[in-house]
């Protein structure tokens, strides 16, 4: 099946047990007044250490780390890493049940905080940033609809772009989260409860496609 067929969303994966924090206060960096104290954290630490000191290549955007980031696809490297153990322990491993996809529209999250995009992984020095959408094309959205990232035909630059990444400065709000997808029926029924009594109407739906089934 082809992910994003349309082009309209971005995707950020989290553990469950962050959930009543986003349904709270919404997607936050590291560095918000309203960060989780109690954030379990997923994917490689180290990345996320280098993100922080990283300049956007776009004058007054500051650094990486000061964004939310999203991907173009639910059907990460890093997810595929997660969910298959290939780097544990520096990646841990975690069941597909312990992870949502949180996604977001485009034309949303234009409309709130400052934001750019990028034609590949956020801080690699090949990485192109932008901040107008008419720019949208210069992603590869032939490898990302196909969840292609493989190196096998001599192409050791698809990985990079593959991870064309979406940020939003500061905080994403609750309003601007279209859906949660989750692996599997015990999931939806867990994540609509929370949302029901968090006060909230944001739709659940099953996803395992996302989840490299």
């Amino acid at each position: 099946m082809l992910i994003n067929r349309d082009k309209v969303f971005c995707f950020r994966i989290t553990h469950r047990d962050n959930l009543d924090h986003v349904l709270k206060y919404g997607l936050v960096n590291k560095h918000h007044k309203n960060a989780d104290k109690k954030f379990v954290a997923i994917g490689n630490f180290e990345i996320v250490d280098v993100r922080s000191g990283t300049e956007v290549s776009l004058p007054g955007y500051g650094n990486i780390g000061e964004y939310v980031p999203f991907y173009f696809t639910p059907r990460s490297i890093m997810l595929l890493n997660i969910v298959s153990g290939y780097y544990a322990p520096k990646v841990p491993k975690r069941s597909k049940d312990e992870i949502i996809v949180i996604r977001c529209r485009i034309e949303d999250l234009v409309n709130g905080s400052k934001w750019f995009f990028t034609d590949g992984q956020a801080n690699d020095g090949e990485t192109t940033h932008y901040n107008d959408l008419k720019h949208l094309g210069q992603i590869d959205w032939d490898c990302i609809q196909h969840s292609n990232f493989s190196k096998s035909d001599g192409d050791y630059d698809r990985q990079r772009r593959y991870q064309a990444e979406f940020l939003v400065h500061n905080t994403v709000p609750i309003e601007h989260i279209e859906s949660i997808c989750v692996y599997n029926e015990d999931m939806k029924d867990w994540a609509e409860h929370k949302i029901n009594v968090a006060g909230l109407k944001i739709p659940v739906y099953i996803h395992q496609p996302y989840f490299f089934d």
